[in-house]
C-alpha cells in the first residue's frame, strides 16, 4: 500500500509537516507562570540603558511589581516611582512575557512619538535581535512571519501583536483592540489627548471586550493635582508600599525619607551625607544602607496596603488582615522611590537634598522640585494662591442650615451628577453677591433611571422659610452638570425644566467666561433620540474660581462676602477649597492654572454652578431699585408703618423673574397676607 508521503514531492511533504507544526504551534500552552518567575527563566538584560547584560535577578521590591503585572486580578495598576528603581526593565519584561508567554495584544504608548522611537531603539530593537535578544520571543517572532509587516510602531508575533505609539494624538488610541495597555511616562502625557479625553480613559477604551483586560501606568510624577500618575493612585482601591522587617523589634515599616520634625526616616549629621542611617519608627533604632543590603541584595520583605491592610507577602500569596488568602485589589497603586535601589548610596540621595536645600534657601526651586519627583517619588506642590480652609470655619455664624437669612433674597442650586449619587447645594444671593449656602444634600442613586431623579426634583421644588416675616423661597435657578452622565442629565433638564425654574444643563470649560455660549445638542436617552433636544450651556469655571477665591478674602459682611453656617460639615470647607491657582506655563506663556490640592472638590464645583445660575439670571447686573424691589416683596419691612413698595414696572428684570409673591409662585404665609391687607387698609384710608 502507498502513503501519502510517498506520493508527495519530497520538498512538499517537508512544507506540510513545517505548516501542522506552525499550526500546532499556537495549541501549546506553556504552564502557567507569574512574570518574576518567567523574567527569571527568561528575560535578558540588553541594550544600551542596561548597566549589565545577560540574565536578570530581579531585587525583592521589583518581584511584587512584576507579579502585580501579570495578575489578571489586578485588572489597573498604576506605579508612581522614583528613577533607579528599575521600571523601564520591568515594563520591557511584561511586554516581553506578553508575547512569548501569555501571547495577548498589547500596545505601549509613550508621551511622544521621539520617546516611543527611542525606547523602540534602546530596549524593544535587543529583545528581538538572533543572537543575543529573548530567545522565547525570537521564537514567537519567526512563527509569526507573514503576520504582518514589521515597522517600528507594529511587531507582529505568533498569536499576538505589539503597538508602540506616541500618545499625543488622539487617532493613536483608535482602532486597536487590546488584551493589554501600557502608559509609560504617564505623567508627561497630555492632561487631555487633543480634547479627546485624558490618556488613561482612552488607553482604557481600548481594553473593552478583554477576558482579562489590563491598564498599566507608571510614571516619575510631576505637579501635584496636574498628574496622571498622582490621579491613577488616588483613584486605585489599593495603594501598597514595600515593608522590611527591622532587625532590632522586628516591626515591619517602609522605607521613608521622614522629615526634620519627625523621628523615623533618614538622619544624618548636617553636613556629612556619610552619617546617614534609617531610623525605625516603631523602636528608633536605626539601620545603615549596609545592613539594608546585607548579602548583596536589598532586604526581603512585604507589599502592605495602606488602604484595605491587604498583604503580598515573601511568600507571594495575597493575604487579609486574618492572614488568609484573598483576592488582590481589582485597581492597585503602588509607591517606591530611589532609597530601595541598591544602585543609589543613600548617602548620595542626602547630598542631593542638602544642595537642594541650599538652592532653595537661594530662592531656586528647580533642584527641590527635581529632588522630590525623581527622588523621593512624590508630587511637587507648587506655591500658589488659595484659601485656608479652617479660617473659613471659624468665621461660621450661629444661623441653621434650611433656613434664609436675613439680606438674602435669590435662591440657586448647583446640582453635580456623578454616577451612582447627586450632590446639591443651594446659595442664597444679596446685593453686591454677598452669599449664604442654605441647604446642601447628597442624594444615592443611579442617573441613568429615569425614577431615581425624583429626590432630585423634589428637593429642587421644595421651599426654604425665612429667619424673619416674609413668604417661604423657591429656588429660582439651578445649573445642573451634564459631563459625566450627558444623555440622563439633557433628558432630566428636558423633561422638567416646566416644573422646575430656569433649569439649565451646564457643561465647565477652562476659557470661557462664566456665562458662556450655549448650543443646541442631540439627546439620546434609552435609545430615544431627540434632535436639537436640549440648550447646553457652558460654564467658565476658572473665572468662578477667580472670583470666589477673591469673595472668600473679603473678612466683613457686605458685597462678596460669603458666609457659612455653623452646622457645615468639615468635609464642606475641605472641598470648597480643594484647589489652589498657581502659576505655570501653558504653551511656553506664564499663566495661571487651577489645581487640585485634595482629591475630593465638588463643593467647589457646586458654587461654581450656583454661580452660573444666578448670573444666568442676570443678578450680578441689578440696580440697587431692583435689589429694593425684590427686598420689599420676600423680606418686607417688620413696621407696619412703613411705606409701601413702588409700582413695579412691568419691563423689571427683577420683577420678570420674582413680580411678587403670588404671580412668581412663592406662596405668602398667612401672616405676610395679613401685613399686606393692613398697610393696603391705611393707604386707602
Amino acid at each position: 500500500m502507498t502513503t501519502m508521503g510517498a506520493l508527495l514531492h519530497p520538498e512538499t511533504a517537508v512544507a506540510i509537516k513545517a505548516a501542522v507544526r506552525l499550526g500546532l504551534e499556537s495549541l501549546r500552552a506553556d504552564p502557567p507562570q507569574r512574570l518574576g518567575d518567567w523574567a527569571r527563566d527568561h528575560f535578558k538584560l540588553a541594550g544600551e540603558s542596561s548597566h549589565q547584560k545577560g540574565a536578570w535577578e530581579a531585587w525583592a521590591f521589583q518581584v511584587g511589581i512584576l507579579d502585580f503585572m501579570s495578575d489578571d486580578r489586578i485588572e489597573e495598576l498604576a506605579v508612581m516611582k522614583a528613577k533607579r528603581v528599575g521600571y523601564t526593565k520591568m515594563i520591557t519584561a511584561f511586554v516581553s512575557y506578553n508575547i512569548a508567554h501569555r501571547r495577548r495584544k498589547q500596545a505601549l504608548w509613550q508621551p511622544t512619538d521621539d520617546d516611543r522611537d527611542s525606547y523602540v531603539k534602546t530596549e524593544i530593537d535587543p529583545l528581538l535581535d538572533p543572537l543575543t535578544g529573548v530567545q522565547a520571543i525570537n521564537k514567537a517572532r519567526k512563527l509569526g512571519r507573514g503576520a504582518g509587516e514589521e515597522t517600528i510602531k507594529f511587531k507582529p508575533f505568533r498569536d499576538s501583536v505589539l503597538h508602540l505609539l506616541g500618545g499625543k494624538a488622539a487617532r493613536a488610541y483608535r482602532r486597536i483592540t487590546l488584551a493589554v495597555a501600557i502608559l509609560d511616562e504617564i505623567s508627561k502625557f497630555d492632561r487631555s489627548i487633543e480634547k479627546a479625553g485624558p490618556p488613561r480613559g482612552l488607553a482604557r477604551g481600548r481594553l473593552e471586550g478583554a477576558a482579562h483586560p489590563k491598564l498599566v501606568c507608571g510614571s516619575t510624577p510631576l505637579l501635584k493635582g496636574m498628574c496622571h500618575i498622582e490621579d491613577a493612585v488616588e483613584e486605585a482601591e489599593g495603594l501598597v508600599r514595600f515593608n522590611i522587617e527591622c532587625p532590632h523589634c522586628e516591626a515591619e515599616h517602609p522605607l521613608m525619607w521622614g522629615g526634620k520634625e519627625k523621628r523615623y526616616g533618614f538622619k544624618w549629621e548636617r553636613g556629612n551625607p556619610a552619617s546617614v542611617r534609617h531610623v525605625c519608627p516603631h523602636c528608633h533604632e536605626s539601620i545603615t544602607q549596609a545592613d539594608y543590603l546585607a548579602g548583596g541584595m536589598p532586604m526581603a520583605g512585604a507589599w502592605v496596603c495602606e488602604r484595605t491592610g491587604k498583604r503580598y507577602g515573601r511568600d507571594r500569596i495575597w493575604r487579609d488582615n486574618a492572614r488568609k488568602p484573598c483576592r488582590p485589589p481589582r485597581t492597585l497603586g503602588v509607591h517606591v522611590w530611589t532609597a530601595y535601589s541598591p544602585q543609589r548610596a543613600w548617602s548620595d540621595i542626602v547630598d542631593e537634598f542638602e544642595k537642594a536645600l541650599k538652592a532653595l534657601e537661594a530662592g531656586d526651586t528647580g533642584p527641590m522640585q527635581l529632588f522630590v519627583n525623581e527622588t523621593l517619588g512624590e508630587t511637587w506642590e507648587l506655591a500658589g494662591d488659595r484659601t485656608d480652609d479652617h479660617a473659613l470655619q471659624a468665621r461660621a455664624e450661629p444661623y441653621p442650615l434650611g433656613v434664609v437669612c436675613r439680606g438674602a433674597l435669590y435662591l440657586t442650586a448647583g446640582v453635580d451628577v456623578q454616577r451612582t449619587w447627586w450632590q446639591i447645594t443651594v446659595w442664597a444671593w444679596g446685593r453686591g453677591m454677598e452669599s449664604w449656602p442654605v441647604a446642601r444634600i447628597s442624594i444615592e442613586g443611579n442617573p441613568a433611571v429615569d425614577e431615581d431623579w425624583a429626590p432630585v426634583t423634589a428637593f429642587l421644588q421644595q421651599r426654604f422659610q425665612q429667619a424673619g416675616p416674609g413668604p417661604s423661597l423657591g429656588i429660582s435657578a439651578t445649573s445642573v452638570d451634564s459631563s459625566d452622565q450627558t444623555h440622563a442629565v439633557y433628558n432630566w433638564v428636558r423633561n422638567n425644566q416646566g416644573h422646575i425654574p430656569n433649569l439649565r444643563a451646564i457643561k465647565g470649560d477652562d476659557n470661557k467666561p462664566i456665562v458662556g455660549p450655549s448650543s443646541l445638542q442631540e439627546v439620546n436617552h434609552r435609545g430615544r433620540k431627540v434632535q436639537r433636544g436640549i440648550k447646553l450651556h457652558l460654564v467658565g469655571v476658572d473665572q468662578a474660581k477667580d472670583l470666589l477665591l477673591g469673595q472668600l478674602a473679603i473678612t466683613e459682611p457686605g458685597p462678596g462676602y460669603v458666609h457659612f453656617s455653623a452646622d457645615l460639615p468639615r468635609e464642606f470647607y475641605e472641598q470648597l477649597t480643594a484647589e489652589q491657582r498657581v502659576l505655570t506655563k501653558v504653551k511656553g506663556q506664564d499663566a495661571y492654572k487651577w489645581v487640585k490640592r485634595r482629591p475630593r472638590n465638588e463643593e467647589l464645583d457646586i458654587r461654581n454652578y450656583a454661580l452660573h445660575a444666578a448670573m444666568a439670571q442676570g443678578i450680578h447686573k441689578w440696580t440697587e431699585a431692583q435689589w429694593l424691589r425684590l427686598e420689599q416683596t420676600v423680606q418686607p419691612p417688620v413696621d407696619l408703618f412703613s411705606a409701601p413698595a413702588p409700582i413695579a414696572n412691568p419691563s423689571s428684570p427683577v420683577i420678570a423673574a420674582q413680580p411678587d409673591a403670588e404671580s412668581s409662585g412663592l406662596v405668602a404665609s398667612p401672616a405676610y397676607k395679613q401685613r399686606r391687607a393692613a398697610v393696603s387698609r391705611l393707604r386707602l384710608g
